[in-house]
């Protein structure tokens, strides 16, 4: 704001010291009939080319005459001195001789000038400095040449550009005034509004947010450091409206887990208060009548116990207050072992469980937690179950290479009706299910995948569905693999281990 203006008064000023001061090119060595750039230009040279050529011509009253008229048309006059006394004048000059007191004077006053301009010029004085000699009321620029011992001076009349000069300079100072005043305020004016308008966009922005208002942008385009208050603006605004809807998914989900547990566990409770009713009044009249009532209260105290256990872990795994127990594990052997579980327990009766696993004697050794493991392993069978409809029910375990070197892969897949393309990418999700029926068959709390998906992640490893309607699905989960140089723990990932080293590790 200060720099320009003051940058353009000087460069004003120094333009006009230049101009008004008779600053011409300052006098160089050259032949007498070579001069520099003189007053009047080509006349002056033309003429200091004839008097070198013939000298005398100094001392011709007619040819000096002739010169004064050519000069008095110029605004200019002639001066010759030789052996220090003035031996001719233009008529042009004699007012300023006669006030300048006699010629001995004048010409006093013409060296003086000429003296001045030359140390100027060797001691390299200012370029702005004005050169003028002041004879009465009037100014004279000079210049000066030497012909054969004579010296002839040029007088230029300055005193129209002096006054010009005189009156200019005190308008320099204001131009600073007024140029420093309208630069400022004109840059005031345009930086403020380039500045106060993004800030009342982003008040308003900031009020909108307040008021919960999150659907209409608050990006400021600027590239500069206002433009990244707005990008931080948008980028919080884009959190908070995320932030929102996910509290509001969380909302709707916390109200459809309470209705569904609700509902689930209200289905066990009424049929264990049947059995109850039935064994009261006396309808179990036998003793195989009694068993089964007994069985299914059983039954159904154990789905409550299940969905209840499904519960507790979810929330602790959402709080991140889950304990861990990681050791170095052979999940060939361990997946051996849940296989051949799988083939006793009643619950997968009818269901041929396949393994594609090394064998014996070529561990594939990992980093987990034996029992949350089994927990993954366990949801996604019993979530398989829910959906196989065919008269031969398949369950099939494969350990594969894992995306990279450092991992392994766990496909667990069913040959039941599979999930549709648009629920599966939303299989993981917390309380989601992809059959909304309750019945006892495809119901459940709709966790057991989100504590999967909680599981496998806690041990570092991906965890992601793959479905083909009508033909089955396949659950796949990665963990990382332990450094060869770790020692295993358990005798299930120690290949060839016995029962009895595993009962008693068990114990």
């Amino acid at each position: 704001m200060i720099v320009i203006p003051v940058v353009l008064v000087a460069a004003t000023a120094i333009a006009a010291f230049s101009s008004f001061g008779g600053g011409e090119a300052a006098d160089k060595p050259q032949p007498p009939f070579q001069s520099q750039q003189l007053f009047a230009g080509e006349w002056s040279e033309g003429f200091l080319f004839a008097v070198v050529r013939e000298p005398k011509l100094l001392a011709d009253e007619p040819f000096l005459r002739a010169a004064d008229e050519r000069l008095a048309e110029m605004n200019m006059g002639l001066a010759v001195e030789r052996d220090g006394r003035l031996l001719h004048l233009s008529e042009a000059l004699a007012p300023s001789a006669q006030a300048a007191g006699s010629d001995g004077e004048l010409l006093n006053a013409l060296k003086a000038y000429t003296l001045e301009r030359e140390r100027d010029r060797d001691v390299g004085g200012p370029p702005w400095k004005a050169y003028y000699l002041q004879l009465g009321e009037l100014s004279y620029s000079v210049d000066r040449q030497t012909v054969d011992g004579d010296t002839v001076y040029f007088l230029k009349n300055t005193s129209d550009r002096l006054r010009l000069f005189q009156r200019f300079f005190p308008l320099i100072p204001l131009a600073l005034i007024l140029g420093i005043v309208l630069t400022n305020g004109l840059l005031t004016y345009f930086v403020s509004r380039s500045i106060i308008r993004p800030l009342q966009a982003l008040k308003r922005a900031a009020e909108r947010i307040k008021d919960g208002e999150l659907g209409e942008t608050a990006l400021v385009r600027r590239k500069d450091e206002i433009g990244e208050v707005g990008e931080a603006f948008e980028e919080m605004r884009l959190r908070l409206k995320e932030s929102i809807a996910l509290q509001l998914q969380y909302e709707d989900n916390r109200k459809e887990l309470l209705s569904n547990i609700s509902h689930d566990l209200k289905t066990p409770i009424a049929a264990i208060a049947g059995c109850v009713e039935g064994l009261r009044g006396g309808i179990a009249d036998t003793p195989d009548k009694r068993v089964k009532y007994v069985d299914m209260i059983g039954r159904k105290a154990a789905d409550m116990d299940r969905m209840i256990d499904e519960l507790f872990l979810f929330s602790k795994l959402d709080l991140k207050r889950e304990p861990f127990r990681f050791e170095t594990i052979d999940l060939a052997g361990y997946l051996r072992r849940i296989a051949e579980e799988m083939t006793h327990d009643p619950q997968f009766k009818g269901v041929r469980i396949q393994l594609d696993a090394p064998e014996p004697g070529r561990a594939v050794p990992v980093t987990a937690d034996r029992e949350k493991l089994g927990r993954v392993i366990a949801n996604i069978a019993a979530n398989s179950l829910k959906f196989m409809d065919k008269d031969e029910r398949e369950l099939s375990i494969s350990l594969k290479p894992g995306p990279s070197e450092a991992e392994v892969a766990v496909r667990i897949r069913d040959n039941g009706r599979g999930i549709g393309p648009e629920a599966l990418p939303r299989v993981f999700e917390r309380f989601y299910r992809a059959d909304p029926s309750r019945n006892a068959a495809a119901g459940g709390s709709g966790l057991g995948l989100s504590i999967v998906r909680q599981l496998i992640e806690a041990h570092g490893g991906t965890v992601w569905a793959e479905s083909e309607p009508g033909r089955g699905t396949t659950i796949a989960f990665t963990l990382k693999r332990a450094a060869q140089d770790e020692e295993t723990s358990g005798d299930d990932v120690r290949p060839g281990g016995t029962e009895e080293e595993e009962e008693e590790r068990d114990e």
